[in-house]
């Protein structure tokens, strides 16, 4: 599987005190996806704490973004009380009519450090049947909660636009590190209450975090 460009992008720039090697982390979960389940085709993992996804795809299989249906969208909208996704079974037709072409079948196995969620690792294959089976190997071989495991919660791929977002996600966290560590410094607080004192001006004057930051980056005169 080959790197998403913008993964690629984020990985050259993301560090984490927890993990010393994340493409390495990436490479070791792909080996052993593959081999317990051949017919993976993409895989994605969150780490929780940064709220960052890196993705990877295989190039020689036909992965993308399928039409919306709109008929179906309308009359689902027409009537709630008729939709299909009030019936199990309905639910699963719609997702999978709105799954990306050549996924057929998810997998969500999340990774629990000392009773903590750290990992999200979401597993794509191109047939429906491909993960049968064979999730009790994969907790065993990635280190995941059982019981925690969802299948085709994500036929719409969703962590790829997550992970389409990652260098603009890092780009926001740099903003907001200057702006934390001015308003601590010119202030006299910790970091910690900076970060709380910039979060709570944000909200009082509804905007995002990053935005605030870079309010308080040009207020307090840095110009890197």
């Amino acid at each position: 599987m080959e790197l998403l460009p913008q993964s690629r992008e984020a990985l050259d720039e993301y560090v984490t005190p927890s993990v010393d090697d994340v493409e390495g982390l990436l490479r070791v979960i792909e080996g052993w996806a593959v081999r317990a389940v051949p017919e993976c085709v993409a895989l994605s993992v969150t780490m929780l704490d940064d709220d960052l996804t890196f993705t990877l795809v295989d190039p020689e299989t036909r992965v993308e973004r399928a039409p919306i249906d709109t008929e179906c969208a309308e009359e689902c909208d027409d009537d709630p009380a008729d939709s299909p996704a009030l019936d199990e079974s309905g639910w699963a037709d719609m997702a999978r009519e709105r799954a990306f072409d050549g996924i057929a079948s998810t997998v969500c196995l999340p990774v629990v450090e000392d009773g903590r969620a750290v990992l999200n690792i979401d597993l794509y294959a191109s047939t429906a049947h491909a993960f049968h089976n064979r999730i009790d190997g994969l907790v065993e071989a990635l280190g995941a909660w059982q019981a925690g495991a969802v299948t085709n919660a994500d036929l719409g791929f969703d962590t790829l636009r997550r992970a389409e977002a990652a260098p603009e996600r890092l780009r926001e966290q740099r903003l907001v590190d200057v702006a934390v560590g001015l308003v601590a410094a010119t202030a006299g607080v910790t970091t910690d209450e900076a970060l709380t004192l910039l979060r709570e001006a944000a909200a009082v004057v509804g905007i995002a975090e990053s935005q605030a930051a870079g309010v308080a980056r040009h207020l307090l005169g840095w110009n890197g």
